[in-house]
C-alpha cells in the first residue's frame, strides 16, 4: 500500500464527530501523529518519565491526557497536551484527518479518544519534564509478525498478560498497542468500518 492510499484509507474510517461524550477529568484525548518520511509512514511515540504522579509513568504512549474544563473538544485536548509535552503546534503544522472510536483503559477508570492528525511540515521536539524520550516509527516495521510480542504486566495480586509491540528497544503495550494495531488494519473497504471498530474493543 502506498502512502498515499494508506491515508486515505485510514481517513475513510475515521469519524468527523466526537464519538463520546467530552467529560473533564474523566475522560482523555491522545493525538497519532503520522508523517511521511521516504517510503514509509511514521507514527510519533514518546516514552512518559518516571513519575508518582503518573499512572502511566515510564510507558510508552501518544503525547495526551485528561480533558480539561477550557477544552472544547477531544481535538484540542490532544493540541493542546502536544503542545505542553512534545512541543509540536499542531494548529500550525498538522492537519486533523478525524477521531477514533473511545477505548476504555483496562487499568484505569478513564475513556480515552484517539485524534488523528498528519503533519504538512517539519517540526523540532522540545521534551517537557513528563516525557523522558520519543521516536518516530515506521508502521511498516511495526506491522510485522516479528514485532508482535506479549507484556506481563502485574494488576494487584494477579499478572495479566497484554498483546504487546517491540521496535528499537520500546514495549509497547496496553492502549497504545490497541490504538497502532487498529491503525495498521486499513485492508478492505471503506464502509467496513474496521479501524473503528477493532480500536473500540475492550
Amino acid at each position: 500500500m502506498t502512502k498515499g492510499s494508506f491515508i486515505d484509507s485510514l481517513t475513510q474510517r475515521l469519524a468527523e464527530v466526537e464519538p463520546t461524550r467530552l467529560v473533564p477529568r474523566e475522560t482523555a484525548g491522545v493525538a497519532v501523529i503520522l508523517r511521511d518520511s521516504e517510503d514509509e509512514e511514521q507514527v510519533l511515540l514518546i516514552r512518559r518519565a518516571d513519575r508518582k504522579d503518573d499512572p502511566w509513568s515510564g510507558q510508552v504512549a501518544f503525547p495526551g491526557g485528561r480533558v480539561e474544563l477550557t477544552d472544547k473538544s477531544f481535538e484540542e485536548t490532544a493540541r493542546r497536551e502536544t503542545a505542553e509535552e512534545v512541543g509540536i503546534d499542531l494548529s500550525k503544522f498538522g492537519v486533523f484527518l478525524g477521531y477514533m472510536h473511545e477505548l476504555k483503559a483496562r487499568t484505569r477508570e478513564i475513556v480515552v479518544v484517539p485524534s488523528v492528525f498528519k503533519l504538512d511540515a517539519s517540526v523540532d521536539i522540545a521534551l517537557s519534564a513528563e516525557v523522558a524520550s520519543y521516536q518516530w516509527v515506521s508502521l511498516k516495521k511495526l506491522a510485522r509478525k516479528e514485532a508482535r510480542s506479549e507484556y506481563l504486566h502485574r494488576l494487584g495480586e494477579r499478572q495479566v498478560v497484554f498483546p504487546s509491540l517491540l521496535h528499537n528497544g520500546l514495549v509497547v503495550w496496553g492502549l497504545t498497542e490497541r490504538i497502532l494495531s487498529a491503525i495498521m488494519n486499513t485492508q478492505g473497504e471503506p464502509d467496513d468500518d474496521r479501524v473503528l471498530g477493532e480500536v473500540g474493543r475492550y
